[in-house]
């Protein structure tokens, strides 16, 4: 039976205290992320018994409800109920952030400013796995401009990757998106990018330190946040008669320069020990490192902080021209969840079990959306999730053992992310993710087929039945 949106939306509104009580919300690929003025009004099994929901999870200040796949659908019907922003709130009246630990929401604040940019984000990087068949199959010129058009296309979104970011910080902030944009067209600007090509330069006798922005996440995820303090305190101290154009230039003309001399070098040179960090845990313990992070990767996305993990898989690509860790152990978690799924469905003894653990798979090995598998059949059952855990373990491992990477970033890592793989020397490193992929899919599901036990049916419903027998 399909999904009634409108309805769903109207009751998730309501069981989360109406509209007055939400200060914002926004959605990523499989969920609905609400910040509320006051959390304990919303019942969280109430939300979670509503047909279409999967999950509530209260993480980094926010109310996450999982949906999966038709979130898009939900959240537009929801966006209809009432003039929902999709900033944070000035002022929140609930305790529930403060009461958590930093770094709960420090990753709460990255995926936040990330998420909003995985449309573009993903939109781009299948443009580059496209341009990777093409010339991979010499159906295009490399040297024709053709070609050079293309190659801009899938790289425009991560060169000017700061703009948006700060676009997106911005708004998470409540900041002035236009001026953050600003911030970060600075750092960007092309007679800028040529002066600090040739080395150091200085601004009113203050150095400025030579320094690559392109492509960058930590510079502007440190700028932002002390941009608005300073944008507070312009609008404080600027006259209402000149506060339009006052305000604006006390923005710009003082954090430009702490931007330059100061946090975006301080962000710059964390990015590059980010990367010498990655490639140190690539080079020495590779294979301890791909498989625990395969086998924890369902407890990552639990908690919705895979995508604070974006900036990793960046930095790797911008740096070393792959990833090798957040690509790489998602394709061997996704595929894991999927095949432990697809076992439940080949042995389940109800049609209803069958029928949603053959979508939540299907779904998790095509498309990489893991949550319908997760939420709605590994963790309810159980021993699907330990198959799960254990054969995106044993393909974690072989991955780091034969140096699997990924050359472009696409969608969620799925089967469709071998194309990724494609580069380097010939086929090799393509022709490991597919072992890879038959080591997750069939160590996940072979022990999800063993262990799992199907429902049985109720001696009620025997009885319905053998009355309907006995009548006929």
């Amino acid at each position: 039976m399909a999904l009634d949106h409108a309805k769903l939306a109207k009751e998730l509104l309501e069981k989360v205290g109406g509209a007055e009580n939400v200060s914002s919300v926004t959605n990523c690929m499989t969920r609905l992320r609400f910040v509320l003025k006051n959390d304990s009004i919303a019942d969280i099994e109430e939300v979670e018994s509503l047909e279409g929901v999967l999950r509530v999870i209260k993480k980094g200040g926010q109310y996450q409800v999982v949906i999966g796949n038709e979130v898009t659908k939900v959240y537009r019907e929801l966006s209809k109920l009432g003039n929902f922003s999709e900033s944070a709130p000035k002022e929140k009246n609930s305790s529930s952030e403060d009461q958590e630990n930093v770094l709960s929401r420090l990753f709460g604040f990255i995926a936040g400013c990330m998420t909003p940019l995985l449309p573009a984000m993903l939109g781009s990087g299948m443009i580059k796995v496209v341009l990777t068949l093409l010339t991979t199959f010499s159906l295009i010129d490399t040297s024709g401009t053709t070609y050079q058009i293309l190659n801009v296309i899938g790289d425009a979104f991560f060169y000017f990757l700061p703009v948006m970011l700060a676009y997106t910080t911005a708004k998470k902030l409540d900041a002035s998106a236009p001026l953050a944009m600003v911030i970060a067209a600075v750092l960007l600007h092309p007679n800028l990018t040529a002066l600090l090509g040739e080395g150091n330069a200085s601004y009113f006798g203050l150095p400025v330190t030579s320094a690559t922005y392109s492509s960058s996440v930590l510079p502007i995820l440190l700028i932002v946040p002390i941009m608005k303090y300073i944008e507070d305190f312009a609008d404080r101290v600027s006259p209402d008669v000149v506060k339009a154009f006052l305000k604006p230039l006390i923005v710009v003309f003082v954090t430009a320069p702490i931007a330059l001399v100061i946090v975006g070098p301080i962000g710059a040179i964390m990015g590059q020990y980010l990367a010498a960090g990655i490639n140190f845990l690539y080079n020495e313990m590779g294979w301890l490192t791909i498989m625990l992070l395969s086998a924890l990767m369902p407890f990552i996305v639990m908690t919705g902080m895979h995508y604070a993990l974006i900036p990793i898989a960046l930095s790797g690509l911008s740096s070393f021209g792959f990833d090798a860790i957040l690509i790489i152990t998602m394709f061997c978690s996704n595929l894991a969840q999927g095949g432990a799924t697809m076992a439940v469905a080949y042995k389940a003894k109800k049609i209803k079990v069958k029928s949603q653990a053959m979508a939540a798979g299907i779904s998790a090995i095509v498309a990489g959306v893991t949550e319908p598998a997760m939420y709605g059949i590994t963790l309810k059952y159980k021993t699907p999730m330990i198959a799960a855990v254990a054969g995106a373990g044993a393909a974690g491992l072989y991955a780091g053992i034969t140096g699997l990477v990924a050359y472009t970033m696409g969608g969620s890592p799925s089967a469709l992310s071998l194309i990724q793989m494609i580069g380097g020397e010939g086929f090799v490193n393509m022709i490991n993710g597919v072992i890879a992929l038959a080591i997750s899919l069939s160590v996940s599901f072979s022990l999800s087929y063993i262990l799992f036990k199907p429902e049985q049916k109720s001696e009620q419903v025997k009885k319905q039945e053998e009355k309907l027998a006995q009548s006929v």
